[in-house]
């Protein structure tokens, strides 16, 4: 009767034994699946950084462009605005009222509109609309 219940025993832990590897296999199969998902996950958003590093150089290049562009623009800007005060000081040439009947027409037609043109031209707000006026009635 002893040797059955150490039989009994021996058995049972066995069976807990049994149960516990498999337990650990499915833990360890899960870890490992794990383990691949963020892997791979991992690979991707490096993927992701190195395109978002790409993307920041070229739009930082892009960037600098601009700045020379504008900095090139402000330059020209400055210089015309110096040659055109030191132009203010020599008499201008009258331009004739045909002239800027054309000019306030073509600006017109550009789709400029009247208060745009009267600042772009130097004229008066009326004279502008009167001469837009007359252009549509000729």
């Amino acid at each position: 009767m002893e040797s059955k219940l150490i039989a009994d025993a021996t058995l049972a832990t066995t069976a807990v034994a049994v149960a516990s590897m498999i337990i650990n296999l499915i833990v360890i199969t899960a870890s490992r699946r794990q383990k691949r998902t963020w892997i791979e996950t991992s690979k991707r958003f490096d993927d992701e950084i190195t395109g978002l590093s790409r993307d920041l150089d070229t739009v930082s290049r892009q960037s600098g462009e601009h700045v020379r562009r504008i900095a090139w623009l402000e330059s020209r800007a400055r210089n015309s605005q110096t040659q055109t005060k030191q132009s203010d000081n020599t008499p201008q040439p009258r331009v004739t009222i045909t002239e800027r009947r054309h000019r306030v027409l073509s600006l017109a037609k550009r789709g400029q509109d009247i208060d745009t043109i009267a600042r772009t031209l130097g004229m008066n707000h009326g004279e502008v609309e009167l001469m837009i006026n007359l252009g549509r009635a000729a």
